[in-house]
């Protein structure tokens, strides 16, 4: 988002705050979001030489090597990470380039990584580089384990998808007579280390408005992830049994879990709190009770439960199922897909997903923020920039002239987005209006 793309008057609780980020993937990128969500001007660093994963990943379809340049620009987590971010493409191992990198430093308040502790450092951006250039940054380490040198794991590289089996959150996914079934494919210790950023920034923040100091965040993604298991190292520490794999089943509470209905691999999810709810669902799927009027019941006979209610579901719709249940008090819904979020009427009506002008795709589809408020709401002007989309307006807002930032592109120290002319679009774009995402005017 450039200074003009701005509300002319931003009441968002984060404008004015200006991010300098350095990152790759989702940890720091997520973090980045929240805060341009809220009014902060953040800085993407970019590198042709070593670009962001997210970036790498393209789109499918714009596979062709007329659009060998400009592939990077296409790939969906780039609206979804880089949404109002100004993107600037800068050689950091360039002198010229650290020299532009130091100059924007020193006009921002948040220094932003996921970088490896050994790799920030050899880069020339470790805390004490930055600090020199900005005493009172508040500097975030994402770090994979921490930034203290000489631990085990200090220089180790990590992603959001090894840290899952590292801490054992895979190893309670599954089946109880099957392999760990893991969440590679989701990372929540990507986004778990973006949200603990977000608060650790806010609050050294807070602390700079009282008292002036900058602060440095060592914000261990493995720590992050750690904290996600707290009930089970609690119940290690007091001697609880080592937990197991469940399924989607629950020690507390019967019966729980997906059951198939009408249709190609059509689901309803289930969840049965009290002996209320099951004499509620019991009626109306016509499955007698006999001896499982109690929880303890349920339990030892769960199997014979999911078959009886597996063969009632698969005659109906996840919807039909789901209603029905609903109105009886049962917890019960549709197991959604991508598209059934979408579609979803609450989701819909909560207007969660928002399309936003885009330089590359002329729109572009991304994700809302989750956390409104009612007098300063969050909000972006523009999805993911391309890369190097804000290179020559920022250098020129850092002193440059036209001549100096020629001959900074001409060496290659800083880069400017590749062909700005041409504009694609993604398949599913026509889809906006269907599914009523069409409006992009903000919320």
């Amino acid at each position: 988002m450039t200074p003009s793309e701005q509300p002319p008057h931003d009441n968002r609780v984060l404008a004015g705050l200006r991010v300098f980020e350095v990152s790759i993937a989702v940890a720091a990128p997520s973090c980045g979001r929240h805060l341009a969500y809220h009014g902060a001007e953040v800085f993407k660093i970019e590198a042709r030489s070593a670009p962001d994963v997210a970036r790498m990943f393209g789109s499918a379809w714009a596979r062709d090597p007329e659009l060998a340049d400009v592939f990077c620009d296409t790939s969906p987590y780039v609206a979804e990470m880089s949404a109002g971010k100004r993107s600037v493409g800068l050689e950091l191992k360039q002198p010229a380039a650290m020299e532009a990198a130091r100059r924007l430093l020193a006009t921002c308040d948040v220094f932003l990584t996921n970088y490896s502790a050994p790799a920030i450092g050899e880069l020339g951006l470790g805390y004490e580089a930055v600090a020199a250039v900005k005493p009172d940054i508040v500097y975030a380490g994402m770090t994979g384990f921490g930034a203290t040198p000489g631990t085990p794991y200090f220089d180790f590289r990590a992603f959001g998808p090894n840290q899952s089996p590292l801490v054992g959150l895979d190893e309670l996914t599954g089946y109880p007579d099957q392999d760990p079934a893991g969440i590679a494919s989701v990372a929540p210790p990507d986004y778990m280390g973006g949200l603990h950023a977000t608060m650790a920034i806010l609050t050294a923040l807070r602390r700079r408005d009282a008292d002036g100091e900058g602060s440095f965040l060592d914000i261990s993604q493995m720590e992050t992830t750690v904290a996600l298991l707290g009930p089970w190292l609690i119940g290690g520490d007091l001697g609880a049994a080592h937990p197991e794999r469940t399924g989607s089943r629950l020690p507390w509470a019967a019966p729980v879990g997906v059951y198939p209905c009408l249709g190609d691999d059509k689901w309803v999810a289930v969840f049965v709190g009290s002996d209320e709810q099951w004499d509620a669902l019991a009626e109306a799927a016509g499955i007698a009770e006999e001896d499982r009027r109690t929880l303890a019941g349920r339990l030892e006979h769960h199997d014979e439960i999911d078959d009886a209610l597996s063969e009632w579901t698969s005659r109906i719709s996840a919807d039909e199922a789901a209603a029905r249940l609903q109105a009886v008090g049962v917890a019960a819904h549709p197991v959604h897909d991508h598209r059934g979020v979408l579609t979803d009427p609450h989701v819909r009506d909560r207007r969660y997903y928002e399309v936003r002008p885009c330089s590359r795709m002329g729109r572009d589809l991304m994700s809302g923020h989750p956390i409104r408020m009612s007098d300063t709401p969050a909000s972006l002007a523009r999805a993911g920039p391309n890369m190097g989309e804000d290179t020559v307006d920022l250098l020129g807002e850092l002193g440059y002239d036209r001549d100096e930032i020629d001959a900074l592109l001409e060496s290659g120290a800083a880069f400017a987005h590749a062909r700005p002319e041409v504009t694609l679009q993604r398949p599913f774009d026509a889809w906006y209006e269907v599914f009523g995402l069409d409006d992009a005017a903000p919320r």
